[in-house]
């Protein structure tokens, strides 16, 4: 497993960097904020709901119509009361992941992620959903994501504060 962390973030870091060589300079307006929540589960437990926030960078277009973000963020998933005692009953703690967004009309994109859970569900993290851009700075999005132990369905506000 340690083995695969290390493969993930690796990946992770080649690519901001690549990336971020690329292109011409930092902007600030690149710069975006979220929220959520999230339906959270794992095997042997009812669902229960939790909370995400994360910021990240927006590299921009590399492809037509393909976009390419990082995200950092925090979760928690809540108390997922297992049905078993030595079931996993909580995660949360920091990740990081790469997204790729694809603008299929002008405001409506598909977007995958793949990274890291750093916290109590460490291990690789991946999930794919569609976002819906409201403005200019506000995107609302829906999504899937799985971890090690903890699936979510979640909904997330994306801010961009300073554009």
């Amino acid at each position: 497993m340690l083995k695969w962390l290390r493969v993930i973030a690796f990946a992770c870091l080649a690519a901001g960097t690549s990336l971020a060589a690329a292109a011409p300079l930092f902007t600030v307006k690149n710069v975006f904020l979220g929220g959520g929540l999230s339906r959270n589960d794992i095997s042997g437990s009812h669902g229960t709901t939790g909370v995400q926030a994360f910021g990240g960078y927006a590299f921009g277009e590399f492809a037509p119509k393909l976009y390419l973000d990082a995200e950092v963020g925090y979760m928690d998933s809540g108390n997922l009361r297992p049905n078993t005692p030595q079931a996993f009953s909580r995660a949360r703690g920091p990740w990081t992941t790469g997204v790729a967004r694809y603008a299929v009309v002008p405001n409506i994109e598909l977007l995958a992620r793949a990274g890291v859970d750093l916290g109590d569900d460490d291990g690789p993290m991946f999930g794919i959903g569609a976002g819906f851009i409201a403005s200019r700075n506000l995107k609302f999005r829906v999504e899937f994501v799985a971890r090690d132990h903890v699936d979510s369905l979640q909904f997330n506000v994306v801010v961009f504060p300073w554009r």
